[in-house]
């Protein structure tokens, strides 16, 4: 489908509230052009335009974050190691470091679609907010998901992605710079951090979502779980 088509699809799609879902192996320039204008026109339409290069910002981190989640376990199953081990996970993620660079992703793109991993970008809104998914189907592995809950709980205590940095930053993948990122964003336009939640599902894939209220009659999920839960009695 060319821009135009896909734009007027789309638009016809918000106009009507419907959830819609876009997914990929790799983040190329057409995907991304398609996710920006994705979120400008929800947001054009629901919401303050303003905002919504911010929030463009944080998905994209989070599609980068997932596209080399998938990347990274390609490079594992070629090296024939456990990413659920210790010592192999650091081993690969030394060899990982090495060759991450912006065409590693098309070099690696006939191995994602071999191996069926893929990134799958999923917006549901109304009037009253908006949440956004993304979604990879590489688990987090253990050593990774204790270090992205540490980053998180870590991030949340700075206002400076820059004193962040200095304070926190490692040798392993990125430093977190990416959580922290969100987590600072989110809370410069006047969102509480504490929706954006990451981890596995009960699939074994991983997740990550960001709430965003367009107004006070917005209710998070969790919020609406427990209230669920308490009203039926659990």
């Amino acid at each position: 489908m060319d821009f135009k088509k896909y734009i007027a699809s789309l638009q016809e799609t918000i106009e009507d509230k419907k959830a819609f879902s876009l997914k990929f192996f790799i983040i190329d320039h057409d995907t991304q052009k398609k996710i920006e204008a994705a979120i400008n026109l929800i947001f054009q339409k629901y919401f303050e335009i303003e905002m919504s290069g911010i929030i463009y910002t944080c998905v994209k981190e989070l599609l980068i974050n997932g596209s080399k989640a998938n990347l990274k376990r390609v490079l594992f199953e070629r090296d024939e190691l456990n990413i659920d081990d210790d010592n192999d996970y650091l081993n690969g993620m030394m060899e990982f470091r090495n060759i991450l660079n912006e065409s590693s992703y098309h070099k690696f793109l006939r191995d994602l679609k071999k191996s069926d991993y893929w990134v799958n970008l999923k917006f549901e809104y109304n009037e009253n907010g908006m949440r956004v998914t993304v979604i990879n189907n590489a688990h987090i592995a253990h050593l990774e998901e204790k270090r992205l809950r540490d980053k998180l709980k870590r991030a949340m205590k700075y206002e400076d992605i820059a004193q962040f940095y200095i304070d926190q930053g490692d040798e392993m993948e990125g430093a977190g710079m990416g959580i922290a990122l969100i987590v600072m964003l989110l809370k410069g336009i006047g969102i509480d951090p504490s929706l954006f939640r990451i981890g596995n599902t009960p699939e074994n894939r991983t997740f990550a979502r960001i709430e965003i209220p367009f107004n006070e009659n917005y209710v998070p999920i969790r919020r609406a779980y427990n209230k669920s839960h308490r009203r039926n009695g659990d």
